[in-house]
């Protein structure tokens, strides 16, 4: 097979690192996960692999096209991933996503990594976003742990546990009375390969030392409960969204849920799809939870076809090394490798080294059943 870098015309995108700054520090663990970067904390904890939308980063300075995910594109070019698809968006997101969707991407993946547990915060609805913020998204997110730093017990603050009433919370809220608020949470534990999902209205926090592919739906609505953490503040126009803080306090759900009820509610099990002496898939994130996108594991053994059935694909590899190959080249996969197959290739080869296994994580718009494996004759 050919180098992809001596080809005129790559026929995948590769995903570039895409540092975003965010009001939390970390980043090395994701840094020595990927294998790029200095393995040293900072303001740049989350790598953008799959967006088409800008961050929101209120209080900060400007920069350009920061949260837009950068692809190497045909000819080499680096471009983003969102001015790919504006040149042929068919090519990329096929004709039935534009006819349902438009020509955005309709999700947003990033890859994570806390030095410190986040600010308590929660996220509108979709509803709620259609209804009071003239917007089609919310912000429901999806959590697959990755990799956790040595010495960390990992864990999610995810519902309240103690509810408090709208008026109770809005005055903790707002007079920042820490003991009060930390007191309706419980630590959730979180192990390596869980996958979470995290609805709408639920109050919420990663906690420190937890590296993973966080998948949601495109937006950046945030209402951040806490203001301040080890010397971080979230500034004023941050806090709210730019509503009153009395809009805020609607977004909510205000039930008390106990850690095995969160369990249950957000906790998703992988449900076989497809298993072949090659191939096992999984279904992570489906319809069951939303229409947006779906999340899929790959666990490759063998030479296997895959294809996005006319839908654009996001490729991570998060274990072991291999290929994957289309009629034109065959590329090399490692940990963290991440690339873009457009909804036009027809169908890609996933083949591990020999004698060993691939692991893939698989992202792609909307909502399906249909198995990504593909049991037909390989290329």
């Amino acid at each position: 097979m050919n180098d992809p870098k001596s080809l005129p015309s790559l026929p995948l995108l590769e995903v570039l690192p895409s540092r975003v700054r965010r009001n939390y520090r970390g980043g090395a663990l994701l840094d020595i996960w990927t294998g790029m970067g200095t393995g040293s904390d900072g303001d740049r904890p989350e790598d953008w692999i799959a967006s088409t939308v800008s961050a929101v980063n209120p209080g900060l300075p400007p920069e350009a096209g920061e949260g837009l995910t950068r692809v190497r594109g045909p000819q080499g070019k680096e471009t983003t991933l969102a001015s790919q698809i504006a040149v042929s968006p068919s090519h990329y997101l096929g004709d039935a996503h534009i006819q349902q969707h438009g020509c955005e991407l309709g999700f947003l993946a990033k890859l994570l990594d806390s030095a410190m547990r986040l600010h308590v915060q929660a996220h509108p609805t979709s509803a709620f976003a259609q209804a009071h913020l003239a917007s089609r998204y919310g912000k429901m997110e999806t959590y697959v742990i990755l990799d956790v730093r040595p010495g960390c017990d990992p864990c999610l603050l995810l519902g309240f546990q103690r509810a408090p009433s709208p008026e109770e919370w809005r005055r903790i809220v707002v007079e920042q009375d820490k003991a009060a608020m930390h007191r309706c949470f419980d630590p959730i534990p979180v192990r390596v390969g869980e996958v979470w999902h995290v609805p709408g209205g639920l109050p919420h926090a990663i906690g420190a030392g937890v590296l993973m592919l966080e998948v949601m739906e495109p937006s950046d609505w945030v209402v951040r409960c806490e203001f301040e953490r080890e010397g971080i503040v979230v500034p004023p126009e941050g806090r709210f969204m730019g509503k009153p803080v009395d809009f805020c306090m609607h977004i909510f759900d205000y039930r008390s849920y106990s850690s095995d009820e969160i369990a249950r509610k957000c906790r998703r099990e992988p449900r076989l799809l497809h298993l072949s002496s090659s191939m096992e898939e999984n279904q992570l994130i489906g319809p069951e939870q939303t229409g947006c996108f779906a999340v899929r594991s790959l666990h490759v053994s063998g030479r296997s076809r895959i294809s996005g059935h006319g839908k654009l694909l996001l490729l991570l590899a998060t274990e072991g090394e291999g290929y994957i190959e289309t009629k034109e080249c065959e590329i090399p996969l490692r940990r963290a490798s991440r690339w873009i197959v457009p909804a036009a290739t027809e169908e890609v080869v996933l083949a591990p080294r020999p004698g060993t296994s691939l692991d893939v994580i698989a992202c792609f718009p909307g909502a399906s059943e249909t198995p990504l494996t593909v049991s037909t004759q390989l290329l």
